[in-house]
C-alpha cells in the first residue's frame, strides 16, 4: 500500500518502447507453461493405450502420412439411442482434429472449433 502522501502506482501495458515500460509488481500467482502435446498424456487420469493407438493410426491414415500424431485424448463418451460415441481430441505435428467413433469420422478443429458443430454434422 502506498503512503498517504503518494498516489498508488498503477500498472500499465508494456509498450514498444522499453524506456517507457513500468515493470509489473510481483505477484503470488504463477501461470504454468503450456504442456507440449506429446507430454499431455502423462497427466490423464484414465487412459486406454490400445484405443489411443487405434485413433492415432486412423488419423495418420486419413492424413496419408502427411501428419504425425503427437497426442490423443478421449474427451468424452456420449450415448445416443443406446449407441456409444467416443469423442477424441487429436493433435498432430500440423493440426488438431476431432475424431468421433461409431462410424469413425475426422473433423478439423479449424473448421469445427467447437465440438458442438461436429455433433450436428454427424446426425441425420
Amino acid at each position: 500500500m502506498a503512503p498517504a502522501d503518494q498516489a498508488p502506482r498503477k500498472r500499465r501495458a508494456m509498450s514498444d518502447n522499453p524506456e517507457n515500460d513500468v515493470p509489473e509488481e510481483p505477484s503470488d500467482c504463477t501461470i504454468p507453461p503450456v504442456v507440449p502435446p506429446e507430454d499431455a498424456g502423462r497427466y490423464s487420469v484414465t487412459r486406454d493405450p490400445h484405443a489411443e493407438q487405434d485413433i492415432a493410426d486412423y488419423v495418420e491414415g486419413q492424413c496419408r502420412g502427411e501428419e504425425s500424431v503427437t497426442h490423443v485424448e478421449r474427451v468424452k463418451t456420449e450415448h445416443v439411442l443406446g449407441e456409444a460415441y467416443e469423442i477424441w481430441d487429436v493433435s498432430t505435428d500440423k493440426d488438431r482434429w476431432w475424431v468421433i467413433t461409431n462410424h469413425t469420422n475426422l473433423y478439423s478443429q479449424r473448421t469445427f472449433p467447437s465440438l458442438d458443430y461436429t455433433s450436428r454434422s454427424t446426425s441425420g
